[in-house]
């Protein structure tokens, strides 16, 4: 039984590893349902405040999934990024006015999407800010803004 509060580095490395793994491979939509999970995976001492703790320090974000619903991600750079369907359901639209690129997106998505587009960046590409539902994507050299547009889309696997 593991409590959290006498938790050793390695018993809390163990948790971290456990706890990405149990994200990556199952959708939870709130932190009792990972904790529940948790555990059943041999951490039966811990409490609500630890696992919010811990997905603070994993840099875990809650992004809706292809039904709408959110659910707990971890963060572009914490895990291999992987692209679905449910990134690309994501996206409205994506515009540009020969100076800068305007993606637009579901409630919520903006700033998971602008986190792809800065980890994988692109040297056409000078960097993305992000709102709730839009993100700006400004490119190295407005006269390229085309090919930044190309580089954007192939990031965000919709070519």
């Amino acid at each position: 039984m593991h409590s959290s509060a006498t938790l050793s580095l390695s018993q809390e490395q163990s948790l971290e590893k456990i706890c990405k793994h149990l994200l990556q491979e199952n959708n939870f939509h709130n932190q009792n349902e990972l904790r529940e999970s948790l555990i059943e995976n041999g951490f039966a001492g811990i409490s609500q405040s630890t696992v919010s703790r811990l997905l603070t320090q994993l840099g875990v974000i809650k992004i809706p999934n292809a039904l709408g619903k959110k659910i707990y991600c971890l963060a572009p750079e914490t895990s291999a990024i992987q692209f679905d369907s449910s990134i690309a359901s994501q996206i409205d639209s994506i515009e540009d006015n020969k100076s800068m690129i305007v993606i637009k997106a579901k409630p919520g998505s903006a700033q998971l999407i602008a986190r792809l587009i800065d980890f994988d960046a692109d040297k056409a590409i000078l960097g993305s800010i992000a709102g709730d539902d839009t993100v700006l994507v400004i490119p190295s050299d407005v006269n390229r803004i085309d090919q930044c547009k190309e580089v954007v889309r192939s990031i965000l696997a919709l070519n």
